[in-house]
């Protein structure tokens, strides 16, 4: 995988966490002393990628010297593209991207099989694939018949519906698709169209900060994917 580049996408102003986003980027909140971007990056440099390019915007001065000051020896570029849209941050990362490579949101952590994610990818003979998951729900949910008598009662399933936890693996041959776009949600509706967008299940463990809620449960259950096997 030493071929294979990785995008994270570190550029939001994370309006969901505020304050402790008035002052930095949200890749860089912290997790038990700890950036989510870090997270991020040791655990994919445990899994053999090492060409990183960090898609920044908010605060691009705190993200690039996080990446200088702590990863000095990884081969990482940041690429300061301001306040735009998802997609354009994406291009302007693939302008020094020649092979395939990975998107990822930088407010997410997971422990994604990359091998797997990989071979299913090459299975599909589509030009990208989306990372899913399984959604949990939220609140407890209750059966009955007509007459209101209860038949079940499950707290907190997970439900038969997935949603989008980034991890995408593009096919080097999307960069000159994205061109004709401005807008990264149009852009994967129309991949949907096209027949061009397949889809991984991810099965194993998964944390999104988009929350003060969401950061309280990231600290909770961030030693399950720091310190989980690597499959």
């Amino acid at each position: 995988m030493n071929n294979l580049d990785v995008i994270i996408l570190c550029g939001g102003k994370g309006q969901r966490l505020r304050p402790i986003t008035e002052n930095i980027p949200k890749p860089m909140v912290q997790i038990r002393e700890k950036p989510i971007l870090s997270y991020i990056i040791d655990y994919l440099s445990n899994n053999e990628i090492s060409n990183f390019h960090i898609a920044s915007g908010y605060k691009h001065e705190i993200v690039n010297n996080y990446i200088n000051e702590n990863y000095d020896s990884l081969n990482a570029n940041v690429v300061n593209s301001g306040d735009v849209d998802i997609i354009n941050r994406i291009k302007d990362c693939g302008k020094f991207i020649d092979n395939d490579f990975l998107v990822l949101y930088g407010d997410t952590i997971s422990d994604v099989n990359i091998k797997k994610l990989i071979k299913k990818h090459s299975n599909s003979n589509m030009l990208a694939t989306m990372t899913v998951w399984p959604m949990r729900s939220q609140f407890g949910l209750v059966n009955f018949d007509e007459s209101g008598k209860v038949l079940s009662f499950v707290e907190k399933p997970i439900l038969d519906k997935f949603m989008n936890i980034g991890y995408f693996y593009f096919d080097k041959k999307i960069l000159e698709i994205m061109q004709d776009f401005d807008n990264w949600e149009i852009f994967l509706n129309y991949m949907v169209e096209a027949g061009i967008l397949n889809a991984f299940k991810h099965q194993g463990l998964h944390i999104t900060v988009n929350t003060i809620e969401e950061l309280s449960l990231a600290e909770k259950n961030i030693d399950n994917i720091v310190f989980g096997d690597i499959k």
